[in-house]
């Protein structure tokens, strides 16, 4: 039953924290290791949050998990309602999903080679122009199913492109204090996207409309705030820390 969907999380999550425990050893260097305090955390969660490219990065993040969110928390009702193709649900999403795995594999086997910021900064535009597109469809009525799959995909693609290397990029300052770093980042970007996606989801109005401005929206708010973290700059192979040499990309 649908019930098994929680219960084969919960084997996989036991499996890789299994896996954890016993093959992943720490890496944070010695003296960079805190006690478990409120005084340290208070100074770690400061420093994160003062932090351009780890917030910076982390609200971008942010903003296209809301667009992500937003998709599906509408899923049902747009192949219902909007494309009526209730029966296709299951297959197209699978396809759309499908997307973000092509995109991990793509992007391993190239952000070596191009950098972190080639690959995000390209992958955004990407979804910018694709959401652009798909909401000039939308508007002038020409939506169909093959359009919305195709056009879902290319986003999901452009996402999947994004979001780890953001996350990483996010990190880049705060490797220090990874652990601290990681968890406000990631919190941020749940409950924030969860907010933003829960918004979009609610303006669904039998149309895709919601969904596309959505996208468009999202994008272009992502958009502007990468200039602002890069100033300006975009597609830079490496970000140069002040005093230091560019990161190694992993």
């Amino acid at each position: 039953s649908w019930r098994w969907i929680f219960g084969a999380l919960t084997i996989a999550a036991t499996l890789v924290a299994a896996w954890c425990l016993i093959k992943l050893p720490e890496t944070l260097k010695p003296e960079d290791r805190r006690d478990i305090n409120l005084s340290e955390i208070v100074i770690a969660a400061r420093e994160t949050l003062k932090s351009r490219v780890g917030m910076g990065y982390s609200l971008a993040q942010t903003v296209l998990f809301g667009a992500l969110f937003g998709f599906i928390n509408s899923a049902p009702q747009v192949f219902s309602d909007a494309l009526h193709a209730p029966d296709k649900f299951t297959i197209c999403f699978a396809i759309i999903a499908g997307f973000i795995a092509c995109a991990s594999l793509v992007n391993a086997r190239l952000v070596n080679r191009l950098g972190m910021r080639v690959m995000s900064h390209s992958a955004l535009m990407l979804f910018i122009a694709s959401a652009m597109v798909h909401c000039a469809i939308v508007v002038t009525g020409h939506e169909t199913l093959v359009s919305f799959v195709i056009l879902q995909s290319i986003a999901m693609f452009s996402f999947g492109l994004m979001a780890g290397n953001f996350g990483a990029m996010a990190m880049e300052p705060l490797g220090h204090i990874a652990g601290a770093a990681a968890s406000i980042q990631g919190f941020t970007a749940m409950v924030g996207g969860s907010i933003i996606g829960f918004l979009v989801g609610q303006s669904f109005d039998g149309t895709l409309a919601p969904i596309t401005i959505g996208y468009v929206t999202c994008g272009l708010t992502a958009l502007g705030i990468v200039l602002w973290v890069e100033k300006g700059r975009l597609f830079q192979a490496h970000a140069h820390p002040a005093g230091g040499a560019p990161p190694m990309v992993h």
